[in-house]
């Protein structure tokens, strides 16, 4: 299951934690597999709508990974998830919150999770790396809930889980990070054309060292890659709003100058709704473009760029041939 795949909801009878430790031991080695499996069991168990992951980035918060229920969807979390209660779990973060119906609390009653996104029951701890709170981890439900004492400690625990394993990950990125930078700084030593003199961005050969050092993660997630692609003039202002908006991305995203005038955004396992709300609050900073978009899962049959930049070409130019926002080309077969 991917995240975002409904969930089929069993009765939630059984020994929650006993039910933990089977996923702790068949995720030791995965940590996808973790997130995927755990927020899985917590729609399952708990009989809500939706678990889910959120994190602070640079653009605020973020959905990072989710589950629902059969019948539920997502619909408003994506665009603003800071409008649940996470934002208050996060700044409480040694008091985990549980709202049994939201409508009848007076704290929460006239709160965006109740009034614009229908979020009645609520359950959520906080994740902490060290002493940094990183995000948090959640359950929602459109209908009065009461959360028992088992529930909260499964959360709880999990949440707990999640958080060191987002620790460890951190971790390991940051020393992949370190190598990926060490690679590049040895390449541009040897090679300066790896940006483009026009827009300041990374060019084409900079993506070719970048796939190299990315691809071995992007297939052992089994995660899409998102690439969005427009294209606007280089007329004065266009170079700083371009280094605005690569400094406003996420860690692994990339911005490259394709060709002249056209860029290339690429986002690491990013699913097309995720892609869609960066791709949203972008423009508020490089502007309104006609966008072609697609999503890349690297693969044995599929571990170049070339079949992905054919499909996010031909959207782009429809998107511009009808004066469209955002227009996705999807893989066939």
């Amino acid at each position: 299951m991917s995240p975002g795949k409904a969930v089929k909801r069993r009765s939630a009878k059984g020994n929650h934690l006993a039910a933990l430790a089977d996923l702790l031991n068949a995720s030791r080695e995965d940590p996808a597999r973790l997130f995927e499996h755990g927020l899985a069991l917590l729609v399952d168990r708990l009989n809500v709508d939706r678990a889910l992951l959120t994190r602070i980035t640079g653009l605020g918060y973020e959905v990072f990974w989710w589950a629902v229920a059969e019948g539920a969807s997502m619909n408003g979390i994506f665009e603003a998830p800071e409008k649940g209660y996470c934002p208050w779990v996060m700044t409480h973060p040694d008091r985990p919150l549980t709202i049994r119906d939201a409508s009848l609390e007076p704290r929460w009653r006239k709160s965006p999770g109740y009034l614009e996104l229908g979020i009645r029951a609520y359950s959520g701890v906080a994740l902490k790396e060290g002493d940094n709170v990183v995000g948090t981890l959640c359950v929602q439900c459109h209908a009065p809930r009461t959360f028992d004492r088992g529930e909260t400690e499964l959360i709880r625990a999990m949440g707990h889980l999640m958080a060191r394993t987002l620790e460890s990950e951190s971790m390991k990125q940051e020393l992949r990070g370190a190598l990926d930078a060490l690679e590049l700084s040895g390449a541009i030593v040897e090679d300066s054309a790896l940006q483009s003199a026009r827009s300041g961005l990374p060019n084409r050969r900079y993506l070719d060292i970048w796939l190299r050092a990315s691809l071995f993660m992007a297939r052992r997630r089994k995660e899409p890659i998102a690439l969005a692609l427009w294209s606007q003039p280089l007329v004065t202002g266009t170079r700083g709003r371009l280094a605005a908006a690569a400094s406003h991305l996420r860690g692994e995203d990339l911005l490259i100058e394709l060709s002249a005038d056209q860029y290339l955004l690429i986002m690491p396992h990013t699913s097309e709704e995720g892609a869609e709300v960066l791709l949203t609050r972008l423009r508020g900073i490089v502007g309104e473009h006609p966008t072609g978009a697609t999503l890349w899962f690297p693969g044995d049959d599929d571990m170049t760029l070339k079949s992905a930049l054919t499909r996010v070409g031909k959207a782009f130019t429809e998107a511009n041939r009808e004066g469209t926002s955002l227009i996705w080309s999807h893989r066939r077969g």
